[in-house]
């Protein structure tokens, strides 16, 4: 704002460097508050050097879910910077010891797990809810699971983190409509065997951010 002869005034010129400033200053806690904190049980630890993503425990009753998590979990640990071993590679040789699926780790040690690998880490991971649920008028999606890594070489807990995405929508218009497309698209994820895949990537992104870089 201008004075009569001219000149700023400083005192508008101020409030407004003030104001612009605070809001900058609102918007980084805020982005900062997005991003997951890391989650070390042991401090100071060094990731282990190669890691087996072991088959996920499976509390739901959608049998693709653990299938999924893992693959995106194994695929995303890459991304990152962890050095892993095939999923294929891994559970050929859990055959050899009977166990086919993530609820029968509990049968052996990591010690033995990671002997029988040739890893230094292990990945644990349970998937505890992954569903649809459908009632015409509201709508919703649902992940959560959790993970742990373990040091293979004194069995000691490094790392846990779980987490839990939905996605919800309510329709107040044509619920029959809305009911149909849900079918829809549920048969389409199942289809394409990629079931709940926003909210499965959304689970396991936010739970890698809280491990540590290598």
């Amino acid at each position: 704002m201008q004075t009569g002869n001219g000149k700023w005034e400083v005192g508008s010129v101020f409030k407004s460097l003030v104001l612009l400033l605070t809001a900058y200053y609102l918007l980084l806690t805020a982005f900062i508050g997005c991003v997951p904190k890391a989650k070390y049980l042991i401090e100071n630890y060094s990731p282990p050097e190669k890691i087996a993503v072991l088959p996920f425990n499976n509390q739901s009753v959608d049998l693709d879910a653990p299938v999924l998590l893992r693959y995106l979990f194994n695929k995303r640990l890459n991304v990152v910077g962890y050095d892993t071993i095939s999923l294929k590679e891994i559970d050929t040789k859990l055959r050899e010891i009977g166990i086919t699926d993530g609820g029968q780790l509990p049968t052996t040690t990591p010690k033995e797990l990671a002997e029988l690998l040739n890893v230094d880490g292990l990945i644990y991971g349970d998937v505890i809810e992954f569903k649809y649920t459908t009632l015409g008028f509201y709508y919703a999606r649902t992940v959560q699971a959790n993970f742990k890594l373990f040091d293979s070489k004194n069995e000691k807990l490094l790392w846990e983190d779980e987490r839990k995405s939905s996605t919800k929508r309510i329709e107040t218009k044509d619920i029959g409509r809305a009911f149909a497309r849900q079918l829809i698209d549920k048969t389409i994820d199942k289809a394409l065997r990629s079931p709940l895949k926003e909210e499965s990537n959304r689970v396991v992104n936010l739970s890698i951010m809280t491990l540590p870089r290598r």
